[in-house]
């Protein structure tokens, strides 16, 4: 069985170079590619890539928080999931969680490399699909457990990622999770549709000389309704979620700010605007915003802006305090 090991910086190169004699170390059928080492020297490496992508019937992807936003890593990625089922495709995280992986990675069953039981489940699903070449599982649970120490010495002999590869911070947005929802929900909606084509292609011809029942077809239309609902039901919820989130961090600023006529709240990108009828005229009242304002950043952790007849008078951040003037 050919699997593909993806990756897209030092960090990631030097785990799945790894795995591509660990993996074989475990279970021997195992055929592992990377690009890094089996491209021969006078090929042309999109091509031969594009070929493995294609021919691989596994495919493993190193993600890191340095690389997680790779384009290279969501195309290959990507590839991958066009002949193999999701399934088959496996990010596996090196020093990041699952709920920080987005956009179309979060789409397929994660694993995180550290965790023992995690990359066990890893092993074995690759095992279930050698069909006869297979290994048995008390044979396979030992060739883990054998050779697990190596695998974990070499995580931890890896470079850590300084603070300027980190990135973004990992906090997700609401924005993120809503746009993960509709990505899920699209992939969903696909889905329902081929198989939609294939109830009415059924319907149209005998498969095998054998007729479809009704009460079969009936039940397959059954459930894909009952799919789209259920689909339909999780965007709603998280519509409703996120506007009931914003209600009240837009009550909790009306309560703190109770004093200075607040006329408007609304959330845009990472920070919240303010809007008040005038601003304070007295000194005292302009020390006493300022520091309701740094409390408010400081509970939300986002920034913190007061907007008076469409001018920004105040900004705060989480980290500093700045007047629009300085």
């Amino acid at each position: 069985m050919k699997v593909f090991l993806s990756w897209s910086d030092e960090r990631s190169q030097r785990l799945a170079e790894f795995l591509s004699t660990w993996l074989t170390d475990v279970i021997q059928a195992i055929e592992p590619w990377i690009s890094s080492r089996d491209i021969a020297q006078g090929s042309r490496p999109l091509k031969q890539i594009a070929d493995e992508l294609a021919g691989s019937n596994f495919g493993i992807v190193c993600v890191t928080n340095e690389n997680r936003g790779s384009e290279w890593i969501n195309f290959e990625a990507g590839a991958l999931s066009k002949v193999l089922d999701d399934a088959m495709v496996v990010p596996l995280l090196l020093g990041i969680e699952k709920a920080q992986v987005t956009g179309p990675l979060s789409q397929f069953q994660m694993t995180e490399v550290k965790k023992k039981d995690e990359v066990r489940k890893l092993i074995s699903d690759m095992n279930a699909r050698l069909g006869e070449a297979a290994l048995h599982s008390d044979r396979l649970a030992r060739s883990f457990d054998q050779n697990w120490p190596a695998l974990e010495n070499a995580i931890n002999e890896l470079p850590v990622a300084n603070s300027a590869e980190q990135g973004e911070s990992v906090e997700r947005s609401s924005e993120d999770l809503l746009n993960e929802v509709l990505l899920l929900a699209r992939r969903q909606d696909r889905r329902l549709s081929t198989l939609e084509e294939s109830y009415a292609a059924l319907r149209a011809e005998k498969v095998r000389e054998v007729e479809i029942s009704p009460a079969v077809l009936e039940e397959a239309r059954w459930l894909t309704e009952r799919n789209r609902h259920e689909m339909t039901l999780s965007r709603e919820r998280a519509l409703i979620g996120e506007r009931e989130r914003r209600n009240r961090n837009a009550a909790d600023v009306y309560a703190l700010l109770d004093g200075f006529e607040v006329v408007g709240v609304s959330e845009k990108g990472d920070g919240f605007q303010i809007h008040l009828r005038r601003g304070p005229e007295s000194e005292e009242a302009q020390r006493k915003l300022r520091d309701e304002i740094s409390e408010l950043a400081q509970r939300f952790d986002r920034k913190v802006s007061v907007i008076v007849d469409g001018k920004r008078i105040y900004h705060r951040h989480p980290s500093q305090f700045q007047s629009q003037d300085e």
